[in-house]
């Protein structure tokens, strides 16, 4: 497999890069406080923020790691993406985007703070920022996989050097600079991956002879020796476990009406799963044309090296390059917004505006070195993103449905379901499957990297029962707490 002139795409990558931060500088100018640099003055169009929510999540493990699990199981590997994330998005849209947008919020955990109170407003930006920054860093983990594959470039060196520009453009761009180049990295990606898809189908002699390839068995749904809690799982974790998140709350909260929220969603869904069938037909038909080195989360990158012309390879570098970076500033953002507005609130209250604007930045870059502490860890992008997706969710996903739609409890059974939810979490993801490992002879050490790899699997339906437990632990607490109200009416 011969690798990409690395004049030739450093220069693209470099020019590429430089616009994108320009775009981002320019769209971002003027914001005069906190608000304005996370939601961008809550104006945006239906277009523009369509084009956004698609390029956030239309992410690397939408190209590279949905692929690769659909290469080697089949389409059993795409219930995530594009299937699951796609109905997420219409969820969100139904039943989220416009309860959200009707509120003068600027994160999910400000909702906590004025239904549950501060402690649970605290608890919920604690577990919302343990999985964007893991998110964020499973994202420059798929830069550096991408980088060392078409060029040789040493994974640690393109950590650092996609951390840097992440970090610089986030600073001072926020959501506006963001949203604006969304449009451009959205644009991007959807031009790259259709050239890939019409060459994929080239070599396997048209789209007839691409489909014909495929074989009966890779269109199972269900993987082999699945067991029933197991299926149930690999669908609830992309629908249900992604359905509360900052970032795409900081969308619809952006929008200049909820109508706008609610529609760009919903589009946004049909984009994402009309591009994203496009892995999906190569993962099951690419895996036919025997390309060396096309395995693992290189897949993709494998592919368009071998079929590809170098200019049209270099694109796609670009497009995928566009969708991690689109994806890494909004879990930067979102952390940064849940640490300077919620975890730092007791001081928040006593800056001027430019200081809080000040800070948000700051905490933008801390935010960064946090995701690239984790990229470091060395983890498999999809096992990162697996575990990352399920963490604590149960909880927040429960409070905040229950939470915007009754006044059936207060802040007792909040944090309920939130401890609850991580507890089980920890103890069916961690602790668990360590001491399965350590009972087969491993030390604590290997045990707990062999979990972090997802080489020991938790128990079946490990998410299911965390919703469970979640439910189980509001609706007990509420019922016999003695002022179960909330602190203000549900909306």
């Amino acid at each position: 497999m011969d690798r990409l002139p690395p004049g030739q795409l450093m220069l693209f990558l470099a020019l590429y890069v430089l616009a994108q931060v320009a775009i981002g500088i320019w769209a971002g100018r003027g914001a005069k406080s906190e608000t304005d640099y996370y939601l961008g003055g809550r104006g945006m169009s239906f277009l523009p923020l369509t084009l956004s929510i698609f390029a956030t999540w239309f992410g690397a493990e939408t190209i590279l790691g949905s692929s690769a699990a659909i290469a080697e199981g089949g389409l059993s590997g795409a219930r995530a993406e594009p299937f699951g994330y796609a109905i997420c998005l219409v969820l969100m849209a139904l039943f989220v985007a416009g309860p959200i947008r009707k509120s003068n919020y600027v994160t999910i955990s400000d909702f906590f703070r004025e239904r549950f109170g501060k402690k649970a407003e605290i608890a919920s930006a604690v577990v919302s920022v343990i999985i964007s920054v893991i998110w964020a860093g499973a994202q420059l983990l798929a830069v550096a996989a991408i980088l060392e594959t078409v060029v040789g470039v040493p994974g640690y060196a393109t950590l650092l050097a996609a951390a840097a520009i992440v970090i610089f453009y986030c600073y001072f761009a926020g959501l506006k600079g963001d949203i604006a180049t969304d449009i451009v990295q959205g644009i991007f990606l959807i031009i790259g991956i259709v050239i890939l898809f019409l060459a994929v189908a080239n070599r396997a002699g048209g789209f007839d002879a691409l489909v014909g390839s495929i074989k009966p068995e890779q269109l199972r749904l269900v993987a082999e020796g699945e067991s029933l809690l197991g299926r149930i799982d690999n669908w609830m974790i992309p629908v249900i476990g992604s359905l509360i998140t900052q970032e795409a709350l900081t969308r619809f909260l952006a929008a200049k009406s909820t109508r706008t929220a609610q529609t760009a969603c919903l589009a946004a869904a049909t984009l994402y799963l009309a591009l994203g069938m496009l892995p999906v037909l190569m993962g099951l038909g690419g895996t036919h044309l025997a390309i060396a080195g096309a395995e693992g989360d290189n897949f993709i990158p494998a592919i368009a090296l071998e079929l590809l012309p170098n200019m049209l390879a270099i694109v796609l570098v670009g497009a995928l390059f566009s969708a991690i970076l689109s994806t890494v500033d909004s879990n930067l953002l979102a952390v940064s917004s849940l640490v300077s507005i919620n975890l730092m609130r007791r001081s928040h209250g006593l800056r001027s505006e430019k200081e809080q604007l000040q800070i948000a930045r700051m905490t933008t870059v801390v935010a960064g070195f946090g995701a690239l502490l984790v990229a470091f860890s060395g983890s498999n992008i999809y096992e990162l993103l697996a575990m990352t997706s399920i963490f604590g969710q149960g909880g927040i996903m429960v409070a905040t449905m229950i939470g915007l739609r009754s006044n059936f409890g207060g802040a007792s059974a909040a944090l309920a379901s939130l401890f609850a939810c991580v507890a089980f979490n920890l103890a069916t993801l961690i602790v668990l499957p360590m001491m399965q490992g350590m009972g087969d002879g491993l030390t604590f050490f290997k045990a707990f990297q062999a979990v972090i790899a997802g080489d020991i699997e938790p128990i079946d339906g490990f998410f299911l029962w965390s919703i469970v437990v979640s439910i189980v632990a509001y609706v007990g607490v509420a019922a016999v707490a003695r002022n179960p109200a909330p602190l203000k009416a549900a909306r």
